[in-house]
């Protein structure tokens, strides 16, 4: 079976026959003609047979992966941020934000490119900036840069500000399970730490979902 969770940026493709894990960048995926079995993502409705919603998918990739019965998870993707937070193991309350880049990775994605980071080796910031707008937030970006700060330490500003959107939005919880492609990113991660236990998770929690879901027929949390 191949399940797929199509983001806005990135897609990631399960082969649940051989194990095989393919991780490409959305842009090689419209290029081509897969049909996927079972796809969630907001590429995805048009390439598969049956297409779940992106939050039951990440729901269900968190029960698999984590044991506690109460516990918060959020998903910072390419284009939006999405949110479950469970007790005694079942649904408390499920959110989801796409009014603004502020607090997703695009943007981040856009300055590491502009400026050459290497966001494996980004120290965090102590300082931030205030990015309620992806756009106003890279012009804070662009006017620290100008005042002689170092790039990478304005942009560690920015993701630090980025965090404290994050934080905030999923009500500022003690700890928390991280989901998607800032798992690999120290920057974010040790930033979200001044503030929260965060308990990365990886970029394949959705897919984890659709194996459950698959698994049972459909059903879903």
């Amino acid at each position: 079976m191949l399940l797929a969770d199509c983001g806005s940026t990135w897609a990631k493709i399960l082969d649940t026959a051989t194990g095989s894990l393919e991780i490409i960048q959305t842009r090689e995926l419209i290029l081509r003609d897969t049909v996927f079995d079972v796809a969630t993502g907001h590429s995805g409705r048009s390439r598969c047979r049956e297409f779940k919603n992106e939050l039951i998918a990440l729901a269900e990739g968190g029960l698999s992966l984590v044991d506690d019965a109460d516990f918060a998870l959020v998903d910072v993707g390419g284009r939006d941020i999405k949110f479950v937070r469970f007790n005694g193991r079942k649904v408390e309350k499920l959110d989801w934000n796409l009014a603004c880049g502020s607090t997703t990775g695009a943007t981040v994605e856009l300055l590491g490119k502009y400026y050459g980071i290497d966001f494996t080796t980004l120290k965090q910031a102590d300082e931030w900036v205030n990015v309620t707008c992806g756009v106003f937030g890279m012009e804070r970006v662009l006017e620290q840069v100008s005042l002689g700060n170092p790039p990478g330490r304005s942009v560690a500003m920015f993701i630090h500000g980025m965090v404290r959107n994050v934080y905030n939005f999923v009500g500022r919880p003690e700890r928390l399970y991280l989901s998607g492609g800032f798992c690999e990113n120290p920057c974010f991660v040790d930033t979200f730490r001044r503030y929260s236990q965060v308990e990365p998770l990886g970029r394949t929690v959705p897919l984890e979902g659709l194996k459950v879901i698959s698994a049972s027929d459909g059903k879903t949390v």
